[in-house]
């Protein structure tokens, strides 16, 4: 439960959002690669580094040094087989798709849209397979392998003639940017997807796979039922009305929005999606800030006072006490940095006190501290009070005088005498009390001058004075 308290005060609000950052980069890496093989070799580097670190904690000296060998072999191996994937995450991290964006949204004009949805319908309608490619942002070159290069204008005509049956480029993709046809043929990867209605053929599995791993939009014809669909992310949208697969054609390209299941996600929805790869994301970001960073703690030596408390009435401590002991303290760096005079101090119970020799023991118990400091080391940690049954000795004043005393002239003391309230041995020590020196010359112009009460010999422990102070007068005889 200690630990747990030091890990919480240890945590500091840029700590917090170091570890929100990191969460949100493993999230959108984790749901880039989701659904991928470079998905499940992720998770089986994940599960060998937990593996690590689990063999490092119960000390498996040997498990744990192989692999921490084999790490530099591995990192090898990630980069050459996420290649693919490495390449796309950057070109989709770059900031001059910021610039890029505005021209995308613009880039495709409305007629392309209208001969696009012109060749589809007339392929449709014909039951002709098509699968047609339209690239945005993301480079697919190295996810598509480009059969016939071509660079044409987009026309219904020239697409209804690609996709023909006996057309040799029938089974491949077109493959469009920049509002022209750019290659016929094209291969595209596969979509691993498990759960895929078998409904979908193999375009469709084409259109899926390449829209996983980029953002282009794929158009594909049904050529058993004549269905078209909009394929873009891990979305496939059938659309039976021409206008309606007008508009979102034109949503997509020309205004750059997205598929009508995104795009109407609220924020709620947007939090309550993927939660478990959330989840997945923000432990694996508090492990690594815990195994790299973690919580950073610091040491500190003090001098704190005691307090003794509930002393029996009638008990006096004789003799000299220990006021004071040091002590070294441990927490985090902030609880360290806010710790004051008086923020600890050692509380000593005498409740059960016994006329003589007692000994105390000091543990951390008997230390007060702030939420998350802890005791590390008291010095001394023994100690001992000598207690005594308390008692009252009265003693007469005789007060100080400095200066001649003219002759026939009185001084008196108001109280004459005081109490003293000490330890019987402190007592027997207690020869007469006197008071501050007071001067002849302000007795004389006054008549009488307040002082405080001084016990003799210098040293003792007295418990209390009464009064403190005596008032000092000066009785003149009339001439």
């Amino acid at each position: 439960m200690q630990f747990i308290k030091d890990i919480i005060f240890s945590i500091h609000a840029t700590n917090v959002v170091d570890i929100v950052i990191i969460a949100f980069l493993l999230y959108f890496g984790l749901a880039w690669l989701r659904a991928t093989r470079a998905f499940q070799i992720m998770a089986t580097v994940i599960g060998i580094g937990l593996f690590y670190f689990v063999a490092a904690a119960l000390g498996l000296v040997l498990t744990s040094l192989l692999f921490q060998y084999l790490w530099a072999a591995i990192i090898v191996v990630l980069v050459i087989v996420f290649q693919p994937e490495i390449r796309q995450m950057l070109d989709r991290a770059s900031p001059l798709r910021f610039f890029l964006s505005g021209r995308q949204t613009n880039g495709v004009a409305a007629d392309l849209v209208e001969e696009v949805v012109k060749a589809v319908a007339e392929l449709a309608r014909l039951r002709t397979g098509a699968l047609i490619v339209f690239r945005r942002l993301d480079v697919i070159d190295s996810l598509i392998l480009k059969g016939k290069l071509l660079d044409s204008l987009v026309s219904s005509e020239a697409l209804v003639m690609v996709f023909q049956k006996n057309s040799p480029l029938h089974d491949g993709a077109v493959l469009i940017h920049n509002d022209r046809i750019t290659a016929a043929g094209c291969i595209l990867p596969l979509s691993t997807d498990e759960g895929l209605s078998s409904q979908f053929g193999t375009r469709h599995r084409a259109a899926l796979g390449l829209t996983e791993r980029s953002d282009a939009l794929c158009v594909v014809v049904s050529e058993e039922r004549g269905e078209v669909s909009l394929v873009q992310g891990r979305e496939i949208t059938t659309y039976r009305k021409k206008a309606e697969f007008r508009d979102a054609l034109d949503r997509a390209l020309v205004h750059g929005h997205a598929m009508s299941g995104h795009a109407h996600q609220g924020p709620l929805a947007l939090l309550r999606s993927n939660w478990l790869l959330k989840i997945l994301a923000t432990v694996i970001a508090v492990l690594l800030w815990f195994v790299i960073v973690g919580p950073k703690s610091a040491e500190v030596g003090m001098s704190v006072p005691i307090q003794y408390t509930n002393l029996p009435p009638g008990m006096e401590i004789a003799g000299k006490w220990t006021d004071r002991i040091d002590v070294r303290v441990r927490g985090s760096e902030k609880g360290i940095a806010t710790l004051r005079p008086g923020s600890i101090r050692a509380v000593v119970d005498l409740g059960n006190v016994v006329t003589g020799l007692n000994f105390f023991r000091i543990t951390a118990k008997n230390l007060q501290v702030p939420p998350g400091i802890r005791i590390a080391q008291i010095r001394p940690s023994d100690l001992h009070l000598n207690v005594e049954a308390a008692s009252v000795k009265k003693v007469n004043v005789v007060p100080t005088i400095v200066g001649a005393l003219p002759e026939n002239t009185k001084i008196s003391v108001t109280p004459s005498e005081v109490r003293i309230r000490a330890s019987r041995k402190e007592l027997r020590k207690v020869k007469s009390a006197t008071t501050d020196p007071v001067k002849m010359a302000d007795l004389l112009a006054k008549g009488k001058a307040a002082a405080p009460v001084i016990v003799k010999p210098d040293g003792l422990e007295i418990d209390s004075i009464e009064p403190q102070q005596v008032m000092v007068n000066v009785e003149i005889p009339k001439q």
